[in-house]
């Protein structure tokens, strides 16, 4: 594991180690690796350290024997030498399926599957690779050639891990599986689509990271567009994991690139004053994006995503206004909403009766989905899936370039960048302002 030490192994990664030893399936040995010079009662200190106030999925706090027993090890070295992956085959034993995780930056990616290619570690050995893949479609496409040139496609693994939280893949199923909803969510009877990731913690330590990608290829590019096709997607045509792909795939391809008057860019105020932030930062940690899709099930529903870090709340979700041209609806009566965080639920707002009025009121119908797989966190799901071949909830190359081809146009435009207070809804203009 590569990355195991930073910030995302302590909120993700060795939580996802855990996880995975709590639940019988994880029988091999983990090497966290990394430039840093660390020893193994380092990262196993580290490692208790982050577990220590997670929960596991399941519920039921620690166990500190599943802990103990997990064979955790460091080993110092760069990506890029052979001699490191050799190290790793000989602490990995006869493991016949090695699962090698990079949390690096995109460039280093194809160093990596040419180091394990040119390693004694087998030809069997899987590879998966953090988010963002390429900064455009073009640099998508040829740093998959890169990769795949040193080891068989079916062995590289693309994260977006929203693809594996359950309360996400739940809005296929919902939509797709009752004919109420079926019928009803779609342009004839669909007003426009909200989509929001909205965080309300910054980007305190990894400052050098998001300066190198900004909201845009954060999250829009990945978990934004890929949760607009879960909830705008048609029936897979069977339960394969290949018919789940071609569908996904097929409508992102539908969605038409960004046109620029529908887009806001902004940057939190304080932004500037973190670690390994240029002063002059114009790196955005906002956006909201207008798209349309060019579907018949869609055309002419405008899709608005939202994201932005130091913002009001914590909110995933994504929102159909139903129309409703009755003279007595409220506002906010005849909407559907799918949510993913705070708590995962599709939610109905209603328009019922005012007893003292007689005229209408809006009420919500709750029915709560499932939250995650049983005691695996998403991170832990992907990792078990790779470890066992499983495709399922990793993002797919011609998904990666369509969603990329979509958001290209907002990044060379050059928008203004517009600051907004901690703690607001975010930059207070409009598109083209």
């Amino acid at each position: 594991m590569f990355g195991l030490t930073g910030d995302l192994g302590r909120k993700k990664l060795f939580p996802a180690i855990y996880e995975l030893a709590a639940a019988g399936a994880l029988d091999i040995p983990v090497v966290g690796v990394g430039r840093s010079e660390h020893t193994d009662d380092d990262v196993r200190e580290m490692f208790a350290e982050a577990i220590a106030d997670h929960v596991p999925a399941g519920g039921g706090g620690i166990d500190e024997d599943v802990a103990a027993a997990i064979d955790l090890t460091y080993l110092a070295g760069d990506s890029t030498t052979t001699a490191v992956y050799d190290e790793i085959a000989g602490r990995l034993a006869d493991c016949r399926h090695p699962l090698v995780y990079a949390a690096l930056p995109p460039d280093l990616f194809a160093d990596v599957a040419a180091g394990i290619e040119a390693s004694d570690l087998p030809d069997s050995t899987r590879l998966v690779v953090e988010k963002p893949f390429g900064d455009g479609a073009e640099s998508a496409r040829r740093l998959w050639d890169r990769i795949i040139a040193s080891m068989p496609a079916e062995q590289l693994f693309i994260v977006d891990h929203f693809l594996a939280k359950a309360s996400v893949e739940n809005i296929v199923t919902v939509r797709t599986v009752n004919p109420l909803l079926s019928n009803s969510l779609c342009a004839r009877h669909v007003d426009a689509i909200d989509i929001v990731m909205h965080e309300s913690g910054g980007v305190d330590g990894r400052g050098s990271f998001y300066e190198g990608v900004g909201a845009i290829a954060d999250v829009a590019q990945n978990h934004l567009m890929e949760m607009l096709a879960l909830v705008t997607m048609d029936a897979p045509a069977d339960g394969s994991d290949e018919a789940y792909h071609a569908a996904r795939i097929a409508l992102l391809e539908a969605v038409c690139p960004v046109p620029a008057r529908d887009v806001v860019l902004g940057q939190y105020e304080g932004y500037r004053d973190l670690d390994d932030v240029a002063d002059d930062s114009n790196v955005e940690t906002y956006a909201s994006l207008v798209l349309e899709i060019d579907h018949d099930r869609w055309r002419g529903v405008p899709v608005t995503m939202r994201t932005g870090k130091q913002l009001h709340e914590d909110r995933t979700e994504a929102i159909f206004h139903l129309r409703n041209d009755t003279p007595n609806a409220t506002p906010h009566g005849n909407r559907v909403r799918f949510t993913v965080k705070p708590a995962a639920s599709v939610a109905f707002d209603l328009d019922v009766v005012d007893p003292d009025t007689h005229g209408s009121t809006p009420t919500t119908v709750y029915a709560c989905g499932p939250d995650d797989h049983g005691d695996l966190g998403d991170y832990a799901v992907m990792f078990d899936n790779a470890m066992n071949g499983d495709t399922r909830h990793f993002a797919q190359i011609d998904g990666i370039v369509a969603a990329w081809r979509v958001l290209e146009p907002v990044r060379a435009a050059g928008h203004a960048v517009h600051p907004y207070a901690p703690g607001s809804a975010g930059p207070d203009v409009s598109p083209l302002a």
